[in-house]
């Protein structure tokens, strides 16, 4: 389309963001967005519309903030709401409707599970504003959204005006001949992740872990969000390492900061080279403005990020990601945790998948760990046996390394007995010996280790 034919098109497309909440009927299937792209403003007065709807089901992930038509309708009587993560703004909505409203997938499958099992009649869908070309840039967040646009009867882009366009990849626009809506929305800016405060536990895992030299010159990285990831990041701002890369599902505000410091380069990476992939990403205003327009860095679909077989091809991977509880089999629950009424947290997201990737290292040389604190409000969080209740998100015969305040194991190759007694010495010393009692009342430890000798599997640890 020529310009005279672009502008024709849009103005012919746009609408309020009150007649598109008014598009939403009775008996609907909608998708209302994801992380920094959610429509809030079609949030809004959606919930003002709840007396005129009944069995209205939506779709959400990653949910930045508490959602209006929650408010509105906190039984869910009209508002059959599912999401596919949940963060700390919807937890007690999660918590008052039970976990059957997560939407379980491990995250590299849910763009085609969308393409092959799910029909949306409304998507709405936030951008950047329209380039010359007539595309839509999907901004911060392209993960599942091109699945969802391709799975829904009619498209309803929300403009906002400060979300940086994000170099693909691919899947990262939507052409104005593809949707059916236009809905500049001038009340709500893109969403900013507040910065998240660091504890001690938080500096004392992250030397556990780069003291271990898991992370070396050309390692690829995966690092989240968090107290315990953006301390991970800064240390290693002063280990003497270069060259790293990054291949992540997320992308924060300490990455960029080793992007600054000239750390991060990309340069050893075999996929994507030179350029920091990812599929989505939430932090500061000043992140997001570097952001925009860089052809440093490249947003996929987290069928690509996340797939294990295209994780596994980056040179010396390196996956970090929190969980809530290990079992002292090795079982890791990051995202349930049980009893009569199970309580969902967040979700499976992309922790599998990266485990899966490093185990699947073509150099052979990939890492995963899975970090959490020893204990919570003096409860251990390395416990005999999961509760009954708890999901396990990563097997144990998955898990590699595991970590906490107390120091480092290597979990991978080691029997039950071995396994038992070295997640035993990271556990909290208060704990430590209920939880040998335990373990060999359970049958874990036939066997002692000599109490002279660090158990096998133990990386470095600390009394």
């Amino acid at each position: 389309m020529d310009t005279a034919k672009l502008a024709e098109a849009y103005k012919r497309k746009q609408i309020s963001a009150e007649a598109a909440a008014g598009l939403v009927q009775s008996g609907m299937n909608i998708f209302m967005g994801i992380s920094a792209n959610m429509a809030r403003v079609i949030d809004k007065h959606l919930a003002r519309r709840k007396d005129d709807l009944h069995d209205v089901s939506i779709q959400t992930s990653l949910d930045t903030a508490e959602h209006e038509f929650l408010k509105a309708d906190p039984e869910g009587a009209v508002f059959k709401w599912h999401s596919g993560f949940f963060l700390h703004s919807v937890r007690s909505q999660v918590a008052a409707r039970g976990s059957g409203v997560y939407w379980a997938q491990s995250w590299h499958l849910a763009p085609g599970v969308i393409r092959e099992q799910s029909v949306k009649d409304i998507s709405f869908i936030v951008t950047a504003p329209m380039d010359a070309h007539g595309y839509f840039n999907f901004g911060l967040s392209v993960t599942e959204l091109m699945a969802f646009c391709e799975v829904s009867k009619k498209i309803v882009v929300v403009v906002l005006e400060d979300m940086p366009v994000i170099c693909g990849g691919q899947e990262e626009a939507i052409h104005i001949s593809k949707i059916d809506h236009i809905v500049e929305d001038r009340e709500f800016k893109t969403f900013c992740l507040p910065a998240v405060p660091v504890k001690e536990e938080d500096r004392l895992i992250a030397h556990n872990i780069v003291s271990a030299g898991l992370i070396g010159d050309g390692t690829t990285l995966q690092i989240g969000i968090g107290g315990l990831p953006n301390s991970v990041l800064d240390a290693l701002a002063d280990a003497g390492v270069h060259h790293l890369g990054i291949h992540s599902e997320m992308l924060t505000d300490k990455m960029f900061d080793l992007i600054q410091a000239g750390i991060v380069d990309n340069t050893r990476k075999k996929i994507d080279r030179y350029k920091s992939t990812f599929a989505f990403c939430l932090g500061s205003r000043r992140l997001y403005d570097f952001l925009d327009r860089n052809p440093m860095f490249a947003s996929y679909p987290v069928d690509y990020v996340n797939n294990p077989l295209i994780i596994a091809q980056q040179p010396r991977m390196f996956s970090l990601n929190t969980t809530m509880q290990i079992d002292l089999m090795g079982q890791v629950a990051s995202e349930q945790v049980g009893g009569e009424r199970p309580r969902q947290i967040s979700g499976t997201g992309g922790q599998l998948d990266f485990v899966m990737g490093t185990m699947l290292a073509q150099d052979r040389a990939g890492v995963s760990v899975l970090a959490l604190y020893s204990q919570y409000k003096g409860r251990s969080r390395i416990v005999p046996i999961l509760e009954k209740g708890t999901v396990v998100t990563v097997p144990r015969s998955l898990v590699d390394y595991v970590a906490t305040e107390w120091g480092l194991v290597r979990s991978r190759g080691l029997s039950i007995n071995e396994r038992a007694q070295a997640l035993i010495r990271i556990a909290h010393p208060d704990h430590r010996e209920a939880l040998m009692r335990q373990a060999v009342d359970a049958g874990f430890i036939p066997y002692r280790s000599a109490t002279d000798k660090l158990p096998r599997g133990v990386i470095n640890c600390r009394d």
